[in-house]
């Protein structure tokens, strides 16, 4: 005779398992409001929000309504900055909670709103992050002030435990000289590097050798 298997069969260490392959959406979507066991479980699991340019703002606001009593628990985010129904996404996620744990961020960024230096400020602070990636998309463009801010926050953080940065937006980091560089953990570093023949080169990140001289990995 057949055994069927259901669904509170499975173990704890299963559940554990099965969420670390899916993203936050999904799990709270699937799993949220289960029963009392799945409830306890989800408090305990890391979570990886992942928010990309096919979703709605439905959606986000369903997550955001779950990571009111889970953002500690999430540990990477990749969100792009519009969605088909909705802009500064990175903005309204920062607003609404503090991803104090957070590890690895990808921010696919084209047109950041008036508030995203707000979300430049709390990066500064998240103790825990090891990777920040910064992704112009496609035919997308950051305003040179924006540029400057992100450069600006990414390498005069005081951050030990960033170990990771990509930056690919067009910048000609004319400037950097004139920052208080602290990014000294840094061990890999990617660069778009833009600009006028006659004021770019590779001398212009040399600031950034200087300070960052663990660096093992260098795209530029």
């Amino acid at each position: 005779m057949d055994t069927y298997a259901c669904l509170e069969d499975l173990s704890n260490e299963i559940f554990f398992e099965l969420f670390d392959y899916l993203h936050a959406l999904d799990i709270f979507t699937a799993f949220a409001s289960l029963n009392k066991r799945i409830s306890s479980i989800l408090q305990s699991i890391a979570l990886h929000v992942i928010i990309l340019n096919n979703h709605y703002d439905q959606e986000i606001n369903f997550l955001s309504s779950h990571l009111t009593f889970h953002a500690h628990q999430v540990i990477s985010l990749k969100c792009y900055d519009t969605i088909r129904d909705r802009s500064s996404i990175i903005s309204l996620l920062f607003d609404r909670h503090h991803f104090i744990n957070l590890q690895s961020c990808i921010f696919m960024l084209d047109k950041p709103s008036n508030q995203f230096e707000n979300v430049l400020k709390q990066i500064e602070n998240l103790n825990r992050l090891v990777s920040f990636f910064v992704i112009q998309p496609d035919y997308k463009k950051i305003s040179e002030t924006d540029k400057c801010d992100i450069t600006r926050t990414t390498f005069m953080n005081t951050l030990s435990s960033l170990r990771s940065v990509m930056l690919r937006y067009n910048y000609n980091y004319s400037n950097i000289s004139t920052y208080t560089l602290n990014a000294s953990n840094l061990m890999s570093l990617d660069l778009l590097i833009s600009g006028k023949v006659n004021t770019v080169s590779i001398y212009s990140i040399l600031p950034i050798l200087r300070v960052c001289h663990k660096i093992r990995y260098l795209h530029a």
